[in-house]
């Protein structure tokens, strides 16, 4: 067959011709004259009749409609999942929202303070021996040392202690004030600055907190207990011995109630907020 037509097709002028027998009657013998023009016409026509008749049961028939049936449900399926999806996302950004603004309202609610007055330590001023404990604001508790322990760890017991130094240099950015609940004063300073220690005293806690950064804090004699928070990393740890000058970290801007690098100091005495400019000259 495949020989038959590419003679056929070859002999594009004279053609072939092309007898056909009868195997019951040898004498009855026809004979056709073919090119290969009449036979590609031939071709083409039945091409576009199985196109034509394939499109005319397409659209005539039943099967028209069976596809189209088909192809909806397909197309509605996608649909229905595309929106679910959407929906999905809508109520994870909705949520999304809802706590970004509880995170915002707790940052501008909680006052920029690490301590407050507790009933034990209250009872523990009557008492020396005593271990005293300060329950601050964001749920942590510390163990305070006795003033007796304090002086044991000191190298020797310094009278001039007070007035200091400043913490770091730099201008005062924001003072202390009861009211607004700033219960500390900020000094400005370029990131990765050094911070000093005012006074001889105890590391009395380090710890990362979502507001302040790192915050370390330092309790030395008299009940005095010094705080400073915003640092971008810390060199002390808790329990560590320190004598005023010595250096406690680096100054950033952490935390997220934190507007600028600087450095964020508290002053308390027997568990009561105290003006650190008071101690400091």
């Amino acid at each position: 067959m495949w020989d038959f037509l590419k003679r056929l097709f070859s002999d594009h002028e004279d053609g072939i011709t092309v007898v056909v027998l009868d195997d019951n009657d040898p004498n009855l013998a026809n004979t056709f004259k073919l090119r290969s023009m009449d036979a590609m016409t031939l071709f083409v026509i039945i091409f576009l009749l199985a196109v034509l008749t394939t499109t005319a049961l397409f659209f005539l028939t039943p099967i028209s409609s069976i596809y189209q049936q088909r192809v909806d449900d397909n197309f509605r399926d996608e649909v229905i999942a595309i929106n679910e999806r959407v929906i999905a996302l809508q109520d994870s950004l909705t949520a999304r929202e809802v706590q970004l603004d509880e995170l915002k309202n707790f940052v501008r609610t909680v006052p920029d303070t690490t301590f407050e007055l507790g009933e034990d330590f209250i009872l523990g001023l009557q008492n020396a021996d005593r271990n005293y404990y300060i329950s601050p604001d964001n749920n942590y508790s510390y163990n305070m040392l006795t003033q007796h322990e304090v002086m044991n760890v000191l190298r020797k017991e310094r009278k001039d202690d007070f007035p200091s130094f400043f913490p770091i240099a730099g201008p005062l950015s924001q003072g202390f004030s009861i009211d607004l609940g700033h219960y500390g004063i900020d000094i400005a300073a370029t990131s990765d600055s050094e911070f000093k220690v005012i006074a001889d005293g105890t590391v009395l806690s380090t710890t990362w907190t979502i507001n302040f950064g790192f915050v370390i804090s330092v309790q030395h004699a008299d009940g005095l207990i010094s705080v400073y928070k915003h640092a971008a990393g810390l060199y002390k740890e808790k329990g560590d011995y320190v004598l005023k000058g010595d250096f406690l970290g680096i100054v950033g801007d952490r935390g997220v109630s934190s507007t600028g690098s600087h450095l964020h100091l508290e002053m308390w005495k027997n568990g009561a907020p105290q003006d650190p400019l008071l101690y400091l000259n």
